[in-house]
């Protein structure tokens, strides 16, 4: 778990490729997008990823007197599949879309477990003890809030957001390799065109397009985090033609790598 506290707007976009977690902010609003969704919340609404995604987001509301506060909790998918096995499956309610990101009304309950969660960031010695407790209660409120069935799929392994589940986790675990569909449709247990269909739905993108921004996200964390060469980083993700990837980088981030390192190196210095 974390807080996360700014004091004024994001001036960029910050890309990322977000993991499982609940979003709830207590002061300020933010915007995340998924390709071109855009996923608008504040203190009224929580954000749940579901899956692993590779997003972009940006506060858009925060300044020194009211600074944006939000409180995030990673989930684990054992600990929701424990709590659906003890408690039976949420109440199936008509969805409009199977996405591994959704928004949904912030209950009080929920609110009052993840408060207690941030108040254990300032007594660490009681983390042990009462953390796991109130972590618990907030996965439960989650799973009985209105979107809870979305998040009770993806624990299970034999239902579709559960085989799309270990299509992403093979992808982020060899992004950098050819990639046969077939093959991972295989490893999944699903027929090809299922698995297309399928993985769409919950990410937005064909697993070509979603190992194509792992790729991305990749270089250019170690185009400014690492400071390698922009004639590496692309291969080192995968891309053999030094082209296609400054193309494919510029279509992502709206600069091409060199320009994007060398705007980074000015804003550092």
């Amino acid at each position: 778990m974390s807080a996360i506290k700014l004091s004024a707007p994001s001036d960029e976009l910050v890309h990322a490729l977000h993991q499982p977690a609940v979003c709830i902010i207590a002061q300020g609003a933010k915007r995340v997008m998924l390709r071109d969704e855009v996923y608008s919340y504040d203190a009224s609404r929580f954000l749940v990823f579901s899956t692993d995604l590779p997003i972009s987001a940006q506060v858009t509301h925060a300044k020194p007197g009211e600074p944006y506060l939000c409180f995030r909790l990673d989930l684990d998918p054992a600990e929701i599949s424990e709590l659906v096995l003890q408690l039976g499956p949420p109440p199936a309610r008509r969805t409009a879309t199977p996405r591994g990101l959704f928004l949904s009304s912030v209950s009080n309950g929920m609110l009052d477990a993840a408060i207690r969660l941030m108040h254990l960031l300032d007594s660490p010695e009681d983390v042990a003890a009462l953390a796991p407790l109130a972590t618990r209660e907030l996965v439960y409120r989650l799973l009985r809030s209105e979107q809870g069935e979305r998040l009770a799929q993806v624990a299970r392994a034999d239902s579709h957001a559960g085989r799309v589940m270990r299509a992403v986790s093979r992808l982020k675990s060899n992004f950098a390799e050819p990639l046969k569909v077939d093959d991972l449709a295989r490893e999944c247990c699903m027929s090809t065109s299922s698995l297309h269909h399928h993985f769409r739905a919950v990410t937005s993108m064909s697993p070509l397009q979603y190992q194509k921004q792992l790729r991305l996200q990749e270089a250019r964390r170690l185009l400014l985090s690492e400071g390698i060469e922009v004639s590496k980083a692309g291969y080192s993700v995968g891309y053999e033609s030094a082209s296609q990837f400054s193309r494919e980088y510029s279509r992502l981030f709206g600069v091409p790598p060199s320009k994007d390192v060398s705007r980074f190196e000015m804003m550092a210095g």
